[in-house]
């Protein structure tokens, strides 16, 4: 009989085939005496941190040849660890102390690695892995063991506990049908690396490899994030069709890429993509998006140790500009507190970093920091054809606004920037900046709605928490109700609102969005076909009716059940159910 392990989908793609299991040999860096005076262990972790800064550029040198340039600065982040000066004099004072380079390296690791783990961005904490790579690679390379997966000889679906970026960059590409592990997330950099190879994976599949030891076969669903343990024949069929019907529906849909996002009663909705990578920006083409409603800039700065410079920055900027040249690019300022820490934004640690000093309220505690970032958006904006916009994060006063607004002013003049080339808004994402969205509104030339972190304030729920994932709810009706009365402030201001989070990409949610009188849904790029395809299929009267009984509904499955009536059961494009 067929198993069934649910993880998480980190590529989409189905394969079948063979199973072969990763073992990883870590390299100890435990019990190691020193073997000289702590001069002598100095000079091995030079030589042992050099090396690896080597090998490490590289393996970033073939990955870009191989999968391309966003995955080989994986590797570059990489070899910038193995060189940060902060961790060598760590290391540096572990040996002076008598401890070997091996105990020294660790120590030093750990204390990044601490920080790491502490973070509540889930992205941030799976950067524990790259850590634990690069360590690994410098013990090896110090006991002349390095350390490394063996990958398969013959097409296989690869198994393993966890893999690193190394690992999973070393692996035969012509011999992976398929990779599953039992830990790791749909943000860790090995996942990333199956996405750029093509390579159909799930990650955090508990029990995954007890049961691969026995099993013959795997067939892999990185769509939906199953994996199928000696799959039988009916299963196999399945997986098949329904590999064959996906395809068959992004053909279909892919007729819908130079459609604007609309209603069916012409009612224009913007469907904008959410971007946190170059290498996101020809799938977002390919998905049709009318411009960026949300360019993460974070990525800019996340995986290096110094800051990026002005010029960098507008070499960035300037590229996410050129991509849409019809369409607006909203670019959010750095969105960083304590729960993500920079090496070179030192910040102590905080009881709760969500509630923290993060978004704008770092920007003004450090101004320099969103001094250099409005002005490299400034300038990319001078020089592309494309519309520009900048959004500020977290605002929770008007104070903020006008703070920022002074400064943007005055960067657009030293810069000799038309203002009137650049909009201006703000992230509704906490309940005063809902409350006060009218006033906030009156300064700028948007709002935009971060469902995510607004429904987790909302109901104090943090949504990286499992327990608690079910409770936030874009369909309790007092929030639509609030969400009504703060787009009609808006309005009434002459702004126009967007949605930036998860909820926006959602067929369901879009609807409920478009009914409350939304402009701009902003979401994951491979969403929007979808999206714009149901949008097409009803009006928005019937939306805005259907919203109007949802916010008197008695709860959040009410309502939902409300919008899910109000959308056809099928598409023109047929649409999967």
């Amino acid at each position: 009989m067929t198993g069934i392990i649910r993880g998480v989908a980190a590529a989409p793609g189905v394969a079948v085939g063979p199973v072969f299991i990763v073992e990883m040999e870590k390299a100890s860096e435990e019990g190691h005496e020193p073997a000289g005076s702590p001069s002598e262990e100095g000079d091995r972790l030079y030589a042992a941190l050099e090396k690896a800064a080597e090998q490490l550029d590289e393996l970033a040198r073939q990955v870009e040849t191989k999968i391309g340039p966003e995955e080989s600065g994986i590797f570059l982040a990489q070899a910038a660890f193995a060189s940060d000066p902060t961790l060598i004099q760590r290391a540096e004072e572990a040996i002076a102390g008598g401890l070997s380079a091996e105990t020294g390296v660790t120590q030093a690791f750990q204390t990044f690695r601490q920080q790491l783990e502490a973070s509540s961005s889930e992205r941030l904490a799976a950067r524990v892995t790259d850590l634990d790579d690069v360590r690994d690679r410098v013990i090896g390379i110090l006991t002349g063991r390095p350390i490394g997966a063996t990958g398969p000889n013959v097409p296989s679906v690869v198994v393993a506990a966890e893999l690193t970026p190394s690992e999973t960059a070393g692996l035969p590409a012509r011999m992976v049908l398929a990779i599953a592990t039992e830990r790791g997330t749909e943000t860790s950099h090995a996942a990333i690396l199956a996405r750029g190879l093509g390579v159909p994976s799930v990650v955090g599949a508990e029990g995954l490899l007890t049961a691969a030891r026995t099993a013959a076969e795997m067939a892999v669903d990185g769509t939906h994030g199953e994996v199928f343990v000696d799959p039988d024949p009916e299963t196999r069929r399945r997986l098949e069709e329904a590999a064959v019907d996906r395809e068959k529906r992004r053909r279909e849909l892919a007729g819908l890429r130079w459609v604007p996002g609309a209603t069916r009663d012409g009612r224009h909705v913007e469907l904008a993509a959410n971007i946190g990578s170059l290498s996101e920006l020809e799938s977002a083409s390919q998905a049709g998006a009318e411009g960026c409603g949300l360019v993460r800039t974070e990525f800019l700065f996340q995986d290096r140790t110094d800051r990026p410079s002005v010029d960098e920055q507008v070499v960035v900027y300037r590229q996410i500009l050129s991509a849409f040249p019809d369409h607006r690019v909203v670019f959010r300022t750095l969105d960083i507190g304590a729960d993500k820490p920079l090496p070179f934004i030192p910040r102590p640690l905080e009881a709760n970093p969500a509630l923290g000093v993060r978004g704008i309220r770092l920007g003004l505690h450090q101004p320099d920091l969103l001094n250099d970032q409005l002005r490299a958006i400034t300038r990319a904006c001078r020089e592309s054809p494309g519309r520009g916009a900048v959004m500020f994060p977290m605002v929770t006063r008007t104070a903020e606004i006008d703070e920022s607004l002074a400064m943007l002013v005055a960067v657009a003049e030293e810069e000799g920037f038309d203002m009137q080339r650049l909009e201006v808004g703000a992230m509704v994402e906490t309940p005063v900046a809902a409350l006060i969205a009218g006033r906030l509104a009156w300064r700028l030339d948007f709002v935009s709605v971060g469902t995510n972190d607004l429904l987790q304030y909302l109901f104090a729920a943090d949504r990286l928490q499992t327990e608690l994932a079910d409770l936030p709810d874009l369909f309790e009706p007092a929030v639509l109700r609030l969400l009504s009365e703060m787009v009609t402030d808006a309005h009434a201001a002459k702004a126009w609102v967007g949605v930036c989070g998860e909820a926006a990409g959602t067929i369901t949610g879009a609807a409920a969005l478009v009914g409350l009188g939304c402009d701009e849904l902003s979401m994951a790029p491979s969403a929007i076909p979808e999206v714009k395809d149901a949008l097409r299929q009803v009006t928005a009267p019937d939306l805005e009716e259907a919203v109007d009984r949802a916010m008197r509904a008695e709860g959040p499955a009410e309502a939902r059940q409300i919008m899910d009536a109000a959308l056809p059961e099928r598409s023109a494009v047929p649409r999967k159910q």
